[in-house]
């Protein structure tokens, strides 16, 4: 659906929500949904606003009742998944991406979303299986491969974890997340010059990537560059915004309080 098809008051609400503003489009959809509890696009946005201020038990309940509506939506089922998924509800989020699947068979995506939740709960050999089914189908899905690349490297399976993410890179070199995977590979494995070079590529690509400055501090603090370990903290901290992250913002803001009392800027 195009914002051109939406009600007024529905692109407002996304407008609101693509300007870092979910409190605002809530409330623009709270009030519309009022007067149109039948639009099931209105309870999917509403799920979206909700997800953004880390109301997701809301959020899932929105997107089920926008389903009773229109039970047939692979991109509202898929959503739902993610968000079950990211609520921890594995087995629900399996049940829509198996949906999804049944009603487009061709659906690689729905493959590596399944994967995802296969991986969440520990099954890794049954997530790479589920992600080269993906792959076997469309061997250039990039969500396929990235995800194949973290499964490996949950493995302690570094070189075929590399080589994914080479791979990925490879077809879209825009794409920051692959860089960053693979900065973070390197610096687990203290090859520090080349897990930099990494995460820098990634800001190159995004300057708002914030967790490539989470790893670039790490990397910084371990090699006791203190300032520009400050910096890089400062930078997550700047562009962190998932309320998911939460628990993360503050172990970070800890951190560059003791960088500033060490480092004298207090």
């Amino acid at each position: 659906m195009t914002n051109d098809t939406l009600a007024p008051e529905l692109t407002a609400a996304i407008d609101q929500l693509e300007t870092d503003d979910p409190i605002q489009a809530l409330a623009t959809l709270t009030a519309y949904l009022a007067a149109h509890p039948d639009d099931p696009a209105g309870h999917f946005y509403q799920g979206d606003a909700l997800a953004e201020l880390g109301r997701l038990n809301e959020a899932i309940t929105a997107y089920q009742t926008g389903l009773q509506l229109s039970p047939n939506d692979p991109d509202a089922l898929t959503s739902l998944g993610d968000l079950q998924l990211e609520a921890g509800r594995h087995q629900d989020a399996l049940a829509s991406y198996r949906r999804v699947q049944e009603l487009d068979p061709h659906d690689s995506d729905a493959l590596v979303s399944i994967g995802l939740v296969y991986q969440a709960q520990d099954r890794t050999d049954e997530a790479i299986t589920a992600f080269n089914q993906a792959l076997e189908r469309e061997p250039d899905n990039l969500f396929a491969i990235n995800a194949l690349g973290d499964a490996w490297y949950g493995k302690g399976e570094h070189e075929k974890a590399i080589e994914a993410y080479r791979k990925g890179i490879a077809l879209d070199p825009e794409d920051p997340a692959a860089y960053h995977s693979l900065g973070e590979l390197y610096y687990d494995l203290e090859e520090y010059e080349e897990a930099e070079e990494q995460c820098r590529f990634a800001l190159e690509r995004d300057p708002a990537f914030s967790m490539a400055y989470l790893t670039l501090g790490g990397i910084c603090m371990d090699q006791e560059r203190m300032e520009e370990a400050l910096t890089c903290y400062q930078q997550y901290l700047k562009y962190e915004r998932s309320p998911q992250a939460a628990e993360m913002l503050a172990e970070v803001r800890a951190v560059v309080e003791g960088l500033k009392e060490e480092l004298g800027k207090q």
